[in-house]
């Protein structure tokens, strides 16, 4: 994790402490490796015995528990399409419910197609954050931020109204995601206060890269600052979802430049609702990989100083591969 100088007082209290504690290099006090699995846009609102090709989110599920992870990171999109508690306990939770104990979510805008995500955040209960949906938590030696980048258009269209509504009833967590917004500001104070942290993780549904047109789109300009706060405080990885495809970025800036300090974003989309093309030009800019033809999570193990990661594609799926490894910068 990097540093920046959002509050050097700060910065220098965890550097006294560091140096008055004695140095150490047992094993024993390194975290012990985390596998975690993370993917978006999973449950129809149909089952998958109905369809030939798409609704496949059934054997997402069974890939996801074949990896026996220690936290399941849940992108987004989760049940199409108002994201209602009938749908949730109808579809996704005949499925994915079993997961529910270790899962970590993050709403996406079809849960908020639903007013102010009520089925979601009553699925989900306390594990959602609710009202606003963001918050963090430790995973072995990293520390993670899960946002809820919906908030930084500030409303969503609701199809039953025909109208745009706000958030959530609370208006002090529908002001948008930049400086001086309830997030903003709490994602500053924790990567503050986690400064200690080598390697920080930070899960959203929409991505800042790869939905063309970037930077353009006045929806993605809302969500650049958080992601200049969250590169400036030296964060390392960002996953997301959205687009119903896999894309794995470079470590690039909050302007799309590469940077290889910056942060590396990776779109998981393929939790089994429907296939998505895959973003050429302008979005293809630093893109390693990616695929748009086979539904399938992504695995990552967290340990000490870097991560592993290997994208995995369920049963019955076009094969596809894409592994590596990194150190945190």
């Amino acid at each position: 994790m990097r540093r920046s100088v959002v509050s050097v007082g700060i910065m220098m209290v965890v550097a006294v402490a560091c140096a008055d504690a004695a140095p150490t290099t047992d094993a024993s006090q390194a975290s012990p490796p985390v596998v975690v699995a993370a993917v978006g846009d999973i449950a129809c609102k149909s089952l998958p015995s109905e369809h030939a090709r798409r609704c496949r989110y059934d054997a997402v599920a069974e890939l996801i528990r074949s990896l026996a992870p220690e936290r399941f990171l849940a992108l987004g999109d989760l049940q199409y399409l108002h994201g209602s508690l009938d749908q949730f306990t109808s579809y996704y939770d005949r499925f994915f419910g079993n997961l529910k104990p270790i899962t970590a979510p993050v709403p996406g805008n079809h849960e908020l197609y639903t007013l102010y995500g009520e089925g979601y955040y009553t699925y989900f209960g306390k594990t959602a954050h609710g009202p606003g949906g963001w918050y963090a938590f430790d995973l072995g030696g990293w520390r993670v931020l899960a946002l809820n980048s919906q908030i930084c258009k500030g409303s969503v269209w609701n199809p039953d109204l025909g109208q745009n509504t706000p958030i959530t009833a609370n208006p002090a967590v529908s002001d948008g995601c930049g400086p001086g917004s309830a997030m903003y500001e709490f994602a500053k104070k924790d990567l503050v206060l986690h400064a200690d942290r080598p390697c920080t993780l930070a899960i959203m549904h929409h991505p800042l890269f790869g939905s063309p047109p970037w930077p353009a789109g006045v929806f993605l300009l809302q969500l650049q600052p958080l992601w200049e706060l969250l590169d400036q405080q030296g964060v390392d990885v960002m996953l997301a979802g959205h687009e119903h495809n896999y894309q794995r970025f470079a470590p690039m800036d909050a302007f799309g430049r590469a940077d290889p300090n910056g942060i590396r974003e990776f779109i998981v989309g393929t939790g089994g609702s429907t296939y998505g093309d895959l973003p050429k030009g302008a979005a293809a800019t630093n893109r390693e990989a990616g695929q748009d033809t086979s539904f399938g999570a992504l695995k990552l193990t967290l340990r000490d100083g870097g991560y592993e990661w290997e994208f995995l594609t369920a049963q019955g799926e076009n094969p596809y591969s894409d592994a590596g490894s990194a150190d945190c910068a």
